[in-house]
């Protein structure tokens, strides 16, 4: 139900920054010369600090009792580049974070690595203060081994996510400029010995920008 009300949540507002094209088009010519936003720039260089909140969780036997499996809430790094040409934004990014699963009953079950690679194709509204965009998201997510209580690991097969991303850029200078946003993805982990798990996260970043 928490996870519908999100995908609900920002599929509204990708709808409604979508529909402002126009008015933000007819704004592109001059908001960057007026309110400092920076509307021109052509290419940006982004290092973040992530909070990485899986949303799923998925019904697994682990020792003959049947419970819960779910990755944890973790904190990651992220870098990333754009390249944009008017409204439009072509983004590549690197995440990395260290995620636990847990069973309900049995506990910790292993750590592992999430590393997603991701491509984003993103609109942009010239907003006067906050430099708003969004689009679709594509990642290859590379799970690393996951290493289980006992010290021995099982590998977790590549995974390819979609999803949506949305954002914001504050300037604080004319290359230099606060961003942030939220990411949502479709997104499954395939231990050795146990079903798919659903996780799709919902990823948040915070952190600074350069733009030319």
């Amino acid at each position: 139900m928490h996870r519908n009300v999100r995908i609900t949540a920002l599929a509204a507002l990708l709808a409604a920054m979508f529909a402002s094209i126009v008015p933000g088009h007819a704004l592109a010519s001059g908001a960057g010369s007026r309110s400092g936003s920076g509307a021109g720039w052509g290419f940006k260089l982004w290092a973040a600090t992530t909070y990485v909140a899986p949303l799923s969780e998925s019904e697994q036997n682990v020792g003959g009792v049947t419970a819960a499996v779910k990755a944890s809430n973790v904190m990651g790094y992220e870098l990333g580049g754009e390249f944009r040409s008017g409204l439009i934004g072509f983004a590549f990014d690197y995440l990395h974070a260290r995620q636990d699963l847990q069973h309900d009953t049995a506990g910790l079950l292993g750590t592992t690595d999430f590393n997603p690679i991701s491509a984003s194709l993103l609109l942009h509204l010239p907003t006067p203060l906050v430099e708003l965009s969004a689009g679709p998201t594509v990642s290859y997510v590379n799970w690393g081994d996951l290493e289980l209580r006992n010290g021995s690991k099982q590998p977790l097969d590549p995974k390819l996510g979609y999803g949506v991303t949305v954002g914001g850029d504050f300037p604080l200078a004319k290359a230099l400029a606060i961003t942030g946003g939220m990411r949502w993805l479709k997104l499954q982990a395939k231990p050795a010995g146990l079903g798919a798990i659903a996780v799709d996260p919902l990823v948040s970043h915070v952190g600074l920008a350069l733009r030319f």
